[in-house]
């Protein structure tokens, strides 16, 4: 059996012209592979252009037996022509030309892929451009026969025909008034910055061009067609739901399958794009190379994890943590503004793949460094040559690199790295692959065979309670998991209107820039709660050094405070003042509690 994948050298990627509509130079980036079985071409979407998916067409020459071809369609890019005019015609006369070239250049089977506006593209050149074997929409519209809101139906009225001849394209139509483009690239605020500031992109249509997006009759229904097709869309795409593209997918006929992403957004390609590809990659084989009667999705045991997470934390995201007691301010402040566990980890998710959030990742782990400096004392006493340590919520493994660099005492340990989310262990492997005291592992913590019994000296915990459902359950977990003796670290947020504003309100929208926030504020436990509910678990807590009556617990606060502009700066910088974190005492005016996070220290029972 010949392999999918392929790991021979590829030749560097090729700028290339074709003729297209009205007889314009269409710009085409050619990705060759001398290996490949297909050929895929990518039809961009609104505003977009083919340089914005350079790294998922090198991913997928490089990893499977494919050649991709991506093009700027007319009024987009580099294609010849005005900015943002263009006819529905057009895009389709353009991809016939540049599919009719990858099937003469190569002689192997086309398939189109669109995205966004491109899916609508790619579903209508199953029948307009001969030379297409299969297609994959990633998100489809099918404004003729199912338009998706009221403003697509504005655009079909006979007004806005009338407009449409008269006025013509001297009306601009600012896109960025009309789409969410925040909501698009929610995953990477930062990116959605660079696009604004890249030339190439088309921030505004002419009303006519626009226009004709919406008004394209096609020669035959969706039911018609005759080719293979698979739907792909996001579970949480906000710009075309998931619950229209299967509604479009109902409407079409022929070989057809449908691909919903778990915990996805619009920007499948980028921000999903191991999965995604190999998602592809055997649709195309089994059902357009292939003879197959059905596909199933090519999903990892790991990855299917992380999708089992996700479903067990919307599942919880009803209620809050039932051993806590919210006040009324507490309830009112989660109306006003609240995030979800889901949506947390689903952003931090993107660490390889976005500048911000690889940025966030370097501003968590410094939480870490200041957390050790208070925690290093309270390490438990080992009783082996190779002390075992867990790391829960270790992500791509960034703060465990400095915590060996800062404390070389922690290079005699046996560290095992725990995280849901299969993209940043994958990181962490590759960063420590030659380190054998160091092991990744993608699990829930608060499944019983993840830690295992009575293995760990010591677990910690950071970025967990924030960002998970279910406390008691992870505690039961970590307990069984601890040797007698051993211990747990922890650090998380405070539950008051300070810590509100910090990480759920301004601090996410305002500082980070993000869509959404991306913490439940009914997970971050009051001190006293926390002690409670750990003591009822069958810790017991350790006292403060110097301080035998207090618990052993300490503050970390930002130097700057309540201001935010300093962090804001930072973020827009990308760079961090050499310490920005503090530790502080409880404040009695907060019920002994804390203005940002804390740290602290448990123990299970020697006997």
């Amino acid at each position: 059996m010949i392999p999918n994948t392929t790991t021979a050298p590829v030749p560097p990627m090729v700028e290339d012209a074709v003729t297209g509509s009205g007889a314009r130079r269409i710009f085409v980036r050619r990705y060759d592979n001398d290996n490949a079985d297909y050929v895929l071409v990518l039809v961009h979407g609104t505003a977009g252009n083919s340089e914005g998916y350079d790294t998922f067409a090198e991913h997928m020459r490089r990893h499977y037996r494919a050649a991709v071809y991506s093009f700027d369609l007319t009024g987009h890019g580099r294609t010849e022509g005005m900015a943002g005019v263009f006819t529905f015609e057009d895009f389709l006369e353009d991809t016939r030309a540049v599919t009719d070239y990858a099937a003469r250049r190569t002689s192997l089977p086309v398939v189109v892929h669109g995205a966004s506006q491109g899916g609508e593209v790619a579903f209508h050149a199953l029948d307009a451009c001969p030379a297409v074997a299969a297609g994959v929409c990633m998100n489809i519209l099918l404004n003729h026969e199912a338009p998706m809101s009221m403003a697509i139906r504005l655009f079909q009225s006979r007004a806005a025909q009338r407009a449409a001849a008269r006025i013509g394209d001297r009306l601009p139509v600012p896109l960025r008034r009309f789409i969410d483009f925040k909501a698009a690239y929610q995953e990477d605020p930062g990116l959605l910055d660079t696009k604004k500031k890249d030339p190439l992109y088309v921030w505004s249509y002419g009303f006519k061009s626009y226009h004709s997006v919406f008004n394209y009759v096609p020669p035959l229904p969706a039911a018609a067609n005759t080719k293979p097709v698979l739907i792909t869309c996001g579970e949480h795409d906000e710009i075309v739901g998931a619950e229209h593209c299967r509604a479009c997918f109902e409407r079409i006929g022929g070989t057809k399958d449908f691909f919903m992403m778990p915990g996805g957004g619009h920007q499948l390609m980028l921000f999903d794009r191991t999965v995604y590809s190999r998602v592809i990659d055997s649709w195309i084989r089994e059902r357009v190379l292939g003879t197959a009667q059905s596909w199933e999705a090519a999903i990892e045991p790991e990855e299917r994890s992380y999708f089992e997470f996700l479903d067990r934390e919307r599942a919880n995201d009803a209620a809050g943590e039932p051993e806590y007691r919210y006040s009324m301010i507490d309830r009112a402040l989660v109306r006003v503004c609240n995030g979800t566990i889901e949506r947390g980890v689903r952003y931090f998710s993107n660490a390889d793949v976005s500048a911000q959030w690889r940025f966030t990742t370097e501003l968590v782990s410094e939480i870490d460094y200041t957390a050790w400096e208070f925690l290093r004392d309270y390490l438990p006493s080992a009783n082996t040559e190779r002390p075992q340590m867990a790391v829960v919520g270790c992500g791509s493994g960034g703060a465990i690199a400095g915590l060996l660099e800062r404390y070389p005492e922690l290079g005699e340990w046996d560290i095992v790295g725990v995280d849901v989310d299969y993209k940043a262990i994958d990181a962490a492997r590759k960063r420590f692959t030659d380190n054998t005291r160091l092991k990744f592992i993608v699990g829930d913590a608060r499944t019983a065979d993840v830690l295992a019994t009575s293995r760990f000296d010591l677990v910690y915990l950071h970025g967990v309670l924030d960002h998970c459902t279910e406390h008691r359950r992870l505690f039961d977990s970590v307990l069984r998991a601890l040797k007698p003796g051993g211990r747990m670290f922890y650090v998380t947020p405070d539950r008051n209107l300070f810590t509100w504003l910090c990480f759920v309100a301004i601090g996410p929208l305002y500082v980070f820039g993000l869509h959404k926030s991306n913490h439940d504020f009914r997970r971050f436990p009051r001190p006293a709660e926390l002690n409670s509910l750990l003591q009822d678990a069958g810790f017991e807590l350790l006292p403060r050094r110097g301080r035998p009556t207090a618990p052993a617990m300490v503050g970390l606060e930002y130097k700057s405070g309540m201001n935010p502009f300093p962090v804001r700066r930072s973020v827009r910088t990308r760079a961090l003042d050499e310490k920005i974190f503090k530790h502080t005492s409880p404040r009695w005016w907060l019920r002994n509690g804390f203005i940002g996070e804390y740290a602290g220290a448990a123990q299970k029972p020697s006997r």
